[in-house]
């Protein structure tokens, strides 16, 4: 009987404005050992492990780093082909991680060809990512929290699709999923304070 796994790959994006950057690490184990590919591993379903919880521990244990946010779910990717030992189904997850983790790159300098269909695994969620914020619900809070600013919703969104910042302006401000609110937050750095949108 041919056996499936299920992995959680996670396409951690930084914190860092004016655009987030990437989480990739090099593999330690076989196959592909020294390869770049994203943070990505088993789930642990045995012992009632979550995705949730398999996210966190991946990013944690193979890139050094803690998941600042909550956990999005935005593709699952099951083709037989893509991982040479068995069939193993991705749940591919988004979350964000602190500004300066180490072992990040710009988004336009994903590689190409990463084993395990990495490269367009990556691709394909910053694109559901771009889609579904501020529009989705539970991907918008996730990786936004019940609070944001315009500076944080368009750095996300810069990540992720083309978007001018009258663009994005709009689109937070038609949102039904934030309020303007009267208050502001200082950016970090030497940025002017920024007007705090709440969960609607």
């Amino acid at each position: 009987m041919t056996r499936t796994w299920l992995s959680v790959d996670v396409v951690a994006l930084t914190e860092d404005e004016p655009v987030p950057r990437i989480v990739l690490i090099r593999r330690a184990g076989t196959p592909h050992r020294g390869a770049t590919t994203l943070p990505g591993g088993l789930l642990d379903a045995e012992h009632g492990e979550t995705v949730e919880q398999a996210a966190r521990r991946i990013v944690q244990q193979k890139a050094g780093a803690r998941v600042t946010s909550g956990v999005a779910i935005v593709d699952v990717v099951s083709d037989p082909t893509r991982d040479e030992r068995g069939h193993t189904v991705s749940i591919v997850v988004a979350a964000r991680v602190p500004s300066g983790t180490p072992g990040t790159v710009a988004v336009c300098e994903i590689p190409d060809a990463m084993p395990f269909q990495h490269s367009e695994i990556a691709h394909a969620a910053l694109i559901r990512i771009g889609e579904r914020l501020l529009a989705d619900a539970s991907t918008t809070y996730a990786l936004l929290g019940p609070e944001t600013t315009f500076v944080e919703a368009y750095s996300l969104l810069r990540a992720c699709t083309e978007i001018t910042d009258t663009a994005a302006r709009a689109r937070l401000d038609r949102s039904p999923l934030y309020v303007r609110t009267d208050r502001y937050r200082k950016a970090a750095g030497s940025g002017r304070p920024a007007r705090v949108y709440h969960r609607a």
